[in-house]
């Protein structure tokens, strides 16, 4: 496996005017070049390095003048370069001319006389681009991943490392319907070549693994602070890029943004999507919530909800856009602790009310404790069909059993018995049970 892009062979009369100049100008097009003075570090042993460089370029940029005719070292560095060239079967010398004519290339060596060259005479950025259109013929997936990852601030690993192949694994599960990651944003489609277009979905696949490591490692969700996701969007200048070109995805992980006093740099792109929203539901007259005035993921960010009921709401809050997008990393129960805890005091009253109310009307969280061991509590709601609930202080403490290991599942502050008054308060229960006796009855119908 190749470790560098080029080799740059020359004398060292010619670093001043040539060698340098140009390993510096093929780095900031992020090649990675092997060039002496970058490569090597006092101890190395002379020999040893530039025969590690010959063997692991993948071409040989040999500056060809009159001092470099003369040196035994650039001898025996194009030797090595033409012994790869034959035992290869391809092309990797790519001469520079530098103060030379033909018949000097020619009385030196005609093979080397007989292979394309550039110049330095026609300046750095002329012989950057003649050398770049074959070191990058077809601009290789990897390069493009590896430069847009440099342009991003990222320090990828070489391109022999054995990262990169699982990138490219990862990216060709990216593509498929299967793939599903928390804070997966759309893959970029960019114009270009079908190489620069596969490079960019490799880098951009490496970033959502990222964020994907980062949010299931600090849980970020609907209950995080929005101080704290805001840090962490800002963090990565990619990630930045990628909720303001699709902010709806950055609203989908994050709804506690849409709230205007939470949006903060995001509030242009949210407002936007507000409008395009109001305007589609304006103009559609078979959208499925007819009363509504935008769509139901925008809600938190309309007077009055958009209009949408709060059990819609809150269920859009907690699921997202589902599917691959899904936004749930707790239990619907889990969301109801959080909600009547004092950690989401952040919340406006009005919106924490609402969700409160919108998970009530859905009366799904019983289904969560199905799994839960048995306890007065869960007794209790097995037999409610049959006998009315009536809450005693085992009831009670089962659920705050219940209630604590939500607490340290999702890392709150909160006390469990305060959770545990507010939900008996809100009559969550009895919702349940009047919903359910509600279903039992169409169905019988």
């Amino acid at each position: 496996m190749m470790q560098h892009d080029v080799f740059i062979c020359h004398a060292s009369e010619d670093k001043d005017a040539v060698a340098r100049p140009l390993a510096e100008a093929l780095r900031e097009w992020h090649l990675d070049v092997w060039y002496d003075e970058f490569s090597m570090k006092v101890g190395d042993s002379l020999r040893e390095a530039i025969d590690r460089g010959l063997a692991s370029c993948r071409y040989g940029v040999v500056i060809v003048s009159p001092a470099f005719f003369q040196k035994r070292w650039t001898q025996r560095e194009m030797n090595g370069l033409v012994a790869r060239e034959m035992s290869e079967g391809r092309k990797l010398v790519l001469p520079i001319w530098h103060d030379v004519e033909l018949s000097d290339v020619v009385a030196y060596s005609p093979p080397l006389a007989d292979v394309v060259a550039t110049r330095s005479s026609v300046g750095m950025e002329r012989m950057c681009a003649d050398l770049l259109r074959t070191i990058r013929p077809e601009e290789s997936p990897l390069m493009v991943a590896r430069d847009e990852l440099i342009r991003l601030g990222w320090s990828p690993p070489p391109i022999s490392d054995e990262w990169w192949l699982d990138m490219v694994e990862a990216q060709e599960h990216a593509v498929s319907s299967m793939w599903s990651v928390p804070w997966r944003f759309p893959l970029p489609e960019r114009l270009g070549s079908q190489g620069r277009r596969r490079g960019m979905n490799i880098a951009w696949t490496a970033l959502h693994l990222d964020w994907q490591h980062q949010a299931e490692h600090h849980k970020f969700c609907q209950i995080t602070p929005p101080e704290e996701v805001l840090a962490f969007v800002r963090g990565d200048p990619a990630l930045t890029e990628a909720a303001h070109d699709y902010p709806q995805y950055l609203a989908n992980y994050a709804p506690q943004l849409l709230i205007p006093q939470f949006s903060a740099e995001f509030a242009d792109d949210f407002d936007d999507l507000l409008k395009e929203s109001e305007e589609r539901w304006r103009v559609d007259p078979d959208r499925r919530f007819p009363d509504a005035l935008c769509d139901r993921q925008l809600a938190l960010r309309h007077p009055g909800f958009g209009r949408h009921s709060a059990e819609e709401v809150a269920e859009k809050w907690m699921v997202g856009l589902g599917s691959n997008h899904g936004a749930s990393i707790y239990d619907e129960l889990d969301y109801i602790f959080w909600l009547l805890a004092s950690d989401s005091e952040w919340m406006p009253a009005d919106i924490r009310a609402f969700l409160i109310a919108g998970f009530k009307e859905r009366a799904m969280w019983e289904r969560d404790l199905l799994g839960e061991t048995r306890g007065a509590f869960v007794d209790a709601l097995m037999k409610m069909r049959r006998t009315p609930l009536r809450w005693t202080r085992a009831m009670k403490t089962d659920l705050e059993r219940i209630v604590s290991a939500a607490i340290r599942k999702m890392g709150l502050k909160a006390d469990a018995s305060a959770i545990v008054e507010r939900f008996i308060e809100e009559d969550f229960v009895a919702v349940v049970d009047r919903v359910e006796r509600e279903r039992a009855a169409a169905r019988r119908r």
